[in-house]
């Protein structure tokens, strides 16, 4: 039997609910679109050859391992392995590809979606996400990697050896895709959130596979967002860096600017805009708002929404970034 306290509570917890859904919903209507100017001046560059080499790796036919997690009315959840193929000279640190599969039951071959999650944790909101468009009759492969960040335990260049990786990383996931059965591969985007969304960018450079983007809480250079970001992810790590060895700031940046090559604001000239949406928080710390400003401009101003949240508070428009990341790659891709 139900309380009187607990139908008090239940109430309560209602009328909170109803209160954040309405600010968030208020707070929405306030935010600004820009969409992609035409006529603008923006030259869309080709990879140049030493880059398209940088990121290749060798022809690979590795059987992958595919578990099944749980299976829903509308889409099945595996789990899927396989080693990866690196150039010769590229340490692995990360041996093994592994993504988490959204497959559609709708009938026919689907449009998939390579969906990049944030720096760090367990991926509930990504796996939130990934459901939602599974439901739409999109396929979703949500790539596991680990955190991405400076070490005290290894040079900075170690940095770009991750970044590079996580590259090659993608492009396999994406060979993975456009050998499935189920899945159209003329019909293929990306997804990424905060740190996700960064190396989005990079991935829509070098993966030519990939034809649309939805770019969430990003931006660059990563030698300033690692070197100003008041966020503890990303501020305690590089403490202890500067500390291990004996650095200071401004040293830190120079090396990181040196050593960084797979970085969004080089990348930038070579992702075509109109293929492009992004999603700027204009009370961002964590990325910095000068920082998100100067990628959506280095990326030829593409279509935007500029929200009046933080990096964290943005996450409270989940909803409606999910409706316009589904309504920009079904028009850019089709219908799934």
């Amino acid at each position: 039997m139900i309380s009187r306290q607990q139908t008090a509570d239940s109430r309560q917890y209602f009328w909170l609910l109803l209160c954040a859904v309405c600010c968030v919903l208020t707070a929405i209507q306030g935010c600004a679109y820009a969409p992609l100017r035409e006529g603008a001046t923006h030259t869309l560059k080709a990879l140049p050859q030493e880059l398209v080499v940088y990121y290749d790796y060798p022809a690979h036919r590795h059987e992958a391992v595919s578990l099944l997690i749980r299976h829903h009315a509308a889409f099945s959840e595996y789990l899927v392995r396989f080693p990866l193929s690196l150039p010769a000279g590229l340490k692995p640190t990360e041996p093994v590809v592994e993504f988490e599969w959204f497959e559609s039951h709708a009938v026919g071959r689907r449009g998939a979606i390579v969906f990049n999650p944030i720096l760090g944790g367990d991926y509930p909101v990504e796996r939130g996400v990934c459901r939602t468009f599974a439901r739409q009759g999109w396929h979703v492969a949500l790539v596991h990697r680990k955190t991405l960040k400076v070490s005290p335990e290894h040079e900075v260049a170690h940095l770009e050896r991750l970044l590079r990786q996580g590259m090659v990383r993608i492009r396999q996931v994406t060979d993975w895709m456009t050998a499935h059965e189920r899945v159209d591969a003329a019909r293929l985007g990306s997804f990424g959130i905060s740190m996700g969304g960064i190396v989005t960018v990079m991935a829509a450079a070098v993966e030519p596979r990939l034809h649309a983007h939805v770019i969430a809480l990003a931006g660059g250079p990563l030698a300033d967002i690692l070197t100003s970001s008041p966020d503890r992810m990303i501020r305690q790590p590089r403490g202890l860096y500067l500390a291990r060895n004996r650095m200071d700031l401004e040293t830190m940046e120079r090396l990181l600017r040196e050593a960084v090559h797979t970085d969004p604001i080089r990348l930038a000239p070579y992702v075509d805009r109109r293929r492009v949406f992004m999603v700027i928080a204009l009370a961002d710390r964590t990325i910095g708002r000068a920082n998100a400003l100067r990628l959506w401009r280095a990326l030829g101003r593409p279509q935007a929404v500029f929200l009046p949240f933080g990096h964290y508070t943005a996450y409270l428009s989940l909803p409606y970034l999910q409706y316009a990341g589904l309504r920009f790659l079904n028009e850019q891709l089709a219908s799934p």
